[in-house]
């Protein structure tokens, strides 16, 4: 009587939450599956190409392999200087420096703001005019100094680069700073009895301890970049081009510019894949045999 009653009020709490995943997760799914076998534009009758949409996506005439391309720069460079700094910081804030905590609310603070924010904000960094900062002190000490274009769509997924990694930069850090400050400081003394240099301690102690919590890192700025759309929308006034143009913005264009229902959802479908297979294959590729301390 007692297990039966566990398991009715475990089906209780269950059921909720499950009906409304289904409803608002697994069935929009369905049918965006189920849209990328039609030509519809949302109003006339649906007519059905089955792999039409797809192959035309990943024709040579096409603007996916543009923005897949793009989703990978801004996946791979940004990523790069994210980790890296992120792990500088944790460590060095690890080591109890002087106005840790201040650092840690500081380099945090741009996760608190929107993106669509933070992308005005940059906006204005890189405007064209003296108004810019950039410019703006660049015409300050080179009055004759031509303005630099950093939102010209030759040169913004560049530009890109620095905004993401301000803004991404906090959270690892603080997510890598909880796994470090979870290591034992047994481990680290008994490694300093050793001999062992501070860059030794990273990498031989603090380096594969915290490997899981690195490695999901690794797979959320993965994911994080395949889904880029705010910044370039902001950036690009609502009209990215094929040289800007990312898989969200693609997306996007085609359903709501275009009215292009079946197109616009199977790059939502290619993007869900490709987002899984990126999460597996790192997932993969970083797994190492857990340490347990």
């Amino acid at each position: 009587m007692k297990r039966h009653s566990q398991r009715c009020f475990i089906v209780m709490f269950l059921v909720p939450p499950l009906a409304i995943y289904c409803l608002f997760v697994l069935l929009p799914a369905i049918n965006a599956l189920r849209y990328s076998l039609l030509r519809w534009d949302g109003l006339s009758r649906p007519v059905f190409v089955g792999i039409k949409n797809f192959v035309t996506l990943l024709g040579p005439a096409s603007d996916f392999p543009y923005a897949l391309q793009h989703n990978l720069f801004l996946t791979v460079a940004p990523g790069v200087i994210i980790l890296s700094l992120a792990l500088f910081f944790a460590y060095s804030i690890h080591q109890r420096v002087r106005g840790a905590r201040l650092f840690r609310i500081a380099f945090f603070f741009p996760n608190v703001i929107s993106t669509v924010a933070i992308a005005l904000l940059w906006q204005f960094i890189y405007s064209t005019g003296q108004a810019g900062l950039i410019n703006g002190l660049v015409h300050h000490f080179h009055p004759r100094a031509q303005p630099i274009p950093f939102t010209q769509s030759s040169n913004l997924l560049r530009a890109l680069v620095p905004m993401i990694v301000w803004t991404g930069t906090g959270f690892y850090m603080v997510l890598f700073l909880a796994a470090m400050e979870s290591i034992p400081e047994s481990y680290y003394e008994a490694a300093r009895l050793d001999g062992a240099s501070n860059s030794a301690l990273f990498r031989h102690v603090t380096l594969p301890l915290m490997w899981d919590v690195l490695s999901t890192g690794i797979i959320f700025l993965v994911v994080g970049g395949l889904k880029t759309f705010d910044s370039i929308w902001i950036m690009e006034s609502g009209r990215p081009t094929r040289a800007t143009h990312t898989l969200s913005t693609l997306m996007y264009s085609r359903v709501f510019e275009e009215y292009n229902i079946g197109m616009g959802a199977a790059v939502a479908v290619l993007l869900f894949l490709l987002a899984l297979a990126a999460s597996l294959v790192s997932r993969r590729l970083l797994q190492r045999e857990a340490l347990e301390y």
